[in-house]
């Protein structure tokens, strides 16, 4: 298991707020060696922004960082006819594979959390990333703040983060 500590995989929410991030994949790649991501995940984020998926990995200079995982069965579980495909796939991939996921709409998470997958969105990755010393207080700040400008958290879930990186 000590090998996939530095694996995740992610569905499409989490890489759109990466996105609107300043540096976002910066901390990122440094609490990971490898983002997990199923193909439908690749073709979400590409569509309509790039000529094709590739080009989205080189734009952002992730190549080395995001592996293409292949979705090798189809699982039936409970709410699945409520997801994109992304999602089905993200949440496929986490289980087949063993690792945390990356996702954060509420019904995925809630979805994922009941087949005991551990899930995370961007804004807790900013935390662990300040936990674990790999940003500061204030870059974790102003991550936060950078979301929540571009709406991909709440005012609530941005004002107890910002409460927790400040009584830490």
């Amino acid at each position: 298991m000590s090998s996939d500590i530095r694996r995740i995989v992610s569905n499409t929410g989490p890489l759109i707020s990466l996105e609107k991030l300043s540096h976002g994949y910066d901390f990122i790649r440094q609490i990971y060696e490898k983002v997990i991501i199923p193909p439908a995940v690749l073709d979400e984020v590409a569509q309509g922004q790039f000529e094709n998926p590739a080009a989205y990995l080189r734009y952002y200079g992730i190549m080395d960082l995001v592996e293409i995982g292949v979705v090798p069965k189809r699982y039936s579980f409970p709410g699945v006819e409520r997801l994109h495909e992304g999602e089905k796939q993200a949440i496929q991939l986490a289980l087949e594979l063993q690792l945390p996921l990356l996702i954060e709409e509420t019904v995925g998470r809630h979805i994922a959390k009941n087949l005991g997958i551990s899930i995370s969105g961007i804004a807790g990755q900013i935390i662990k990333a300040f936990q674990q010393k790999i940003i500061s207080a204030t870059e974790a700040y102003n991550k936060l703040d950078e979301l929540l400008k571009t709406g991909r958290i709440n005012r609530k879930i941005y004002e107890a983060l910002i409460a927790a990186i400040f009584k830490a």
